[in-house]
């Protein structure tokens, strides 16, 4: 008989970590296994969960509320903070077991609520080294194991490829994807660097996203008159932008994994990024990409440039990227997750 999975992700957006939940789903149909994902009435990722044919139930505050639709399934998968909460209850109203896969790097809140629902949990995966260990360090004694984010496989348009390229004909793009959040994204870095290579007229910096620093973000190119830094906002068509770009720089201050460094392997672009929290885990010691201080817009724009003025270090770091993708595709990464669900069921 196969097993009956809840995945709980009562996530507002759909960002990183909620895509990743559905891709881990979509890997696991094709193991044998029943799964149906738990997610907030008319949020985003109950729209693209409809979108993809994947089984939800969506459910309204109070949450709580809620717990008996769980009680016939083998086992909870819970994917983000605040959801295991909502685990815990089901777990000591029905002996249901839970895992929890920690997607940030941030120590949970020093609560006794949330060190003993961490505690009551059968496993605790972390994406990155990093994660391990913060997660060691907050619930000792506890089951813990590394199992990284996919690498999705993103679907591109050639048609709107080709559009892309003839728009930005005899450019040179270093593109970025990621919310503009700059706390944690740190894209001011990026418009720093882009007004010290402002003179090769040529090179186009092009940001992706939309967030709650896009004013900010904004005034500031405005001030530095950054004619070569173009802002898309949100597309859903990134795909066909990671085929544009000729570099991809990442410089976060502060990243669980650094899964849209995957994303830009798929395309074999090679990759500028920080060396914080679990990139390194992507990138080894500048053996699959550049790895920058996230403090030093000098040394970004210098890697820009070694990179633009090499084209065999281009292609060295796109086939290297490439390559190493293949250490985080979804048949190897959903086949640790059923392993362990087979494991904690057997227990």
């Amino acid at each position: 008989m196969s097993l009956k999975i809840a995945h709980i992700n009562l996530a507002k957006g759909l960002r990183g970590g909620e895509n990743q939940t559905l891709a881990i789903i979509h890997g696991l149909q094709n193991f044998e296994i029943e799964q149906t994902l738990i997610c907030r009435k008319n949020s985003l990722l109950e729209q693209q969960a409809v979108k993809l044919h994947i089984p939800v139930i969506a459910i309204h505050k109070p949450f709580l509320l809620n717990v008996a639709k769980l009680k016939s399934f083998d086992l909870i998968h819970v994917h983000e903070g605040r959801s295991i909460y909502f685990a815990l209850v089901v777990n000591l109203l029905f002996s249901l077991q839970y895992l929890v896969t920690r997607r940030i790097l941030n120590q949970p809140r020093e609560k006794w609520l949330t060190k003993y629902a961490y505690k009551k949990a059968a496993q605790i995966v972390s994406i990155s080294q990093k994660i391990d260990a913060v997660m060691r360090e907050f619930c000792p004694n506890q089951k813990f194991k590394i199992i990284p984010d996919i690498a999705r496989q993103l679907e591109s348009n050639p048609t709107e490829i080709a559009n892309l390229k003839a728009q930005f004909e005899g450019k040179f793009i270093v593109g970025h994807v990621g919310a503009l959040d700059d706390a944690i994204k740190n894209q001011s870095l990026i418009l720093k660097t882009a007004n010290q290579l402002r003179e090769h007229k040529n090179i186009v910096f092009i940001l992706l996203g939309v967030g709650k620093d896009e004013t900010k973000l904004k005034n500031l190119a405005y001030e530095l008159n950054l004619t070569n830094v173009i802002f898309e906002g949100f597309k859903t068509n990134i795909a066909d932008y990671f085929a544009l770009f000729d570099i991809f720089v990442y410089p976060s201050k502060e990243e669980g994994l650094g899964s849209a460094i995957l994303e830009a392997f798929h395309f074999k672009k090679p990759v500028i990024a920080a060396k914080v929290g679990g990139i390194p885990d992507i990138l080894g010691d500048n053996k699959y990409g550049l790895l920058v201080n996230p403090f030093d817009d000098h040394e970004l724009a210098e890697k820009i440039m070694k990179l633009y003025q090499d084209e065999t270090l281009r292609n060295y770091y796109a086939e290297a990227g490439f390559e190493r993708k293949e250490a985080f595709s979804s048949d190897k990464i959903c086949g640790d997750y059923y392993q362990l669900y087979q494991k904690i069921s057997c227990a």
